[in-house]
């Protein structure tokens, strides 16, 4: 059984940008195709970014004088601000 299909708005520059991809896979890609390709993409760009977040924080969690510091800092941050603050 077939998808069930519906309509989308998208700017003609966006569809022309889209049929441009389209035409460059060949005959019969489809901008469904096209939009479930690019779907597809974001997707993993969005899991490897995540990777990558989280690879950065263990290296950092694993730096004691790197997180000390950034203590210290935070702590100097909310220390000024508190005082700013204060004199309001």
């Amino acid at each position: 059984m077939p998808a069930e299909m519906t309509t989308i708005k998208v700017p003609k520059s966006l569809r022309d940008r889209l049929n441009a991809i389209a035409d460059e896979r060949g005959r019969g890609t489809t901008l469904a195709d096209v939009l479930t390709e690019l779907i597809a993409r974001h997707e993993v760009e969005k899991t490897r970014a995540r990777l990558a977040y989280l690879e950065t924080v263990q290296a950092a969690e694993a730096d004691e004088a790197g997180m000390a510091r950034a203590a210290r800092r935070a702590e100097n941050a909310a220390r000024v601000l508190r005082e700013r603050e204060a004199r309001r």
